[in-house]
C-alpha cells in the first residue's frame, strides 16, 4: 500500500501497529474527519487523490487476499461448464479475519468521502473562468497562467510535455511573479511585461483564470486550473 503522508494515514495502517478492529475504526474515523475538514475549507489537493489511493489500495488488498485464499483452498471438484477446479476456501485465521472486518468497515466510508470530494471538485470547476489573453499561438503546450484572486494575480509559467513520464498530472508549473491588478495593470499589460522580461518565450499562450470565490491557491485554485487547461489543450 502507498504512503498516506498527506493525511496522517500510514501506508500499513490496516495491519499496524496491531490487528485490533476497534483501533482501526478509530484511526479511519479520525482520518475521515480530517479530510472532511479540509474539504470544508475548500482544500481539495492532495486530499482527494489521497482518499482515492487509500480506497484503491484497500480494494486491491481485498482482491489479492481472495485470490490467495482460492489458490490454497481444498479441491472439492470441477465446474462442469468450464472445467475449472472448485476449491473450498478455508476459514481465515483470527488476525486475517480482522483485516476483512477492517476492509468491510473502511471501504463504504472511503467511497462516500471520495464522492464528496469529487462533487466539490466539480462544483468548484464550474465556477472557474479560464479565458485566453490576446491572440493565441498555434502551440498552446507552454505559456503563462495568470491566476487572479481579488486584485492580486499570480503568474505561472506552464508546460505540458509531449510524453508523460509518470501517471500523475503532466502539466508543470512554476511561479514567476505576482501583480496587483488595476487601471494600468490589466491582463494584456501583464502579458506584455512577461514577454519583455522572459525573452525565451517570445510568443507564449496566455490564459487568465478567475474563480467567483476566493479559494486556497495551492490546494485548490492552481490544481483545478491545471486540470482544466490540460484537458482543453488535449481536446
Amino acid at each position: 500500500m502507498t504512503t498516506g503522508a498527506t493525511s496522517g494515514l500510514g501506508s500499513d495502517w490496516v495491519v499496524a501497529p496491531a490487528l485490533d478492529l476497534e483501533l482501526k475504526q478509530y484511526i479511519l474515523l479520525a482520518y475521515v474527519q480530517r479530510v472532511r475538514k479540509r474539504f470544508a475549507e475548500r482544500k481539495l489537493f492532495p486530499y482527494l487523490s489521497d482518499v482515492a489511493t487509500q480506497l484503491d489500495d484497500l480494494l486491491r488488498l481485498q482482491r489479492e487476499k481472495e485470490a490467495l485464499a482460492q489458490g490454497f483452498g481444498e479441491l472439492v471438484g470441477f465446474d462442469p461448464r468450464t472445467g475449472s477446479p472448485v476449491r473450498e476456501t478455508p476459514p481465515d485465521p483470527a488476525p486475517i479475519a480482522v483485516v476483512d472486518e477492517v476492509i468491510r468497515f473502511a471501504v463504504p466510508g472511503l467511497e462516500k468521502l471520495r464522492a464528496q470530494g469529487l462533487e466539490l471538485q466539480h462544483e468548484l470547476s464550474e465556477r472557474l473562468r479560464l479565458e485566453p489573453v490576446g491572440v493565441q499561438p498555434l502551440n498552446t503546450m507552454e505559456g503563462w497562467i495568470l491566476l487572479r484572486s481579488g486584485s492580486s494575480a499570480r503568474a505561472y509559467a506552464y508546460s505540458i510535455p509531449l510524453v508523460a513520464h509518470t501517471t500523475g498530472p503532466r502539466m508543470r508549473t512554476r511561479f514567476v511573479a505576482s501583480y496587483t491588478m488595476g487601471l494600468h495593470c490589466t491582463y494584456e499589460a501583464i502579458k506584455s511585461d512577461l514577454v519583455r522580461t522572459h525573452a525565451w518565450m517570445p510568443n507564449p499562450a496566455v490564459f487568465a483564470a478567475e474563480f467567483d470565490e476566493e479559494l486556497p491557491w495551492m490546494e485548490t485554485a492552481l490544481p483545478l486550473v491545471k486540470q482544466t487547461l490540460q484537458a482543453r489543450t488535449a481536446a
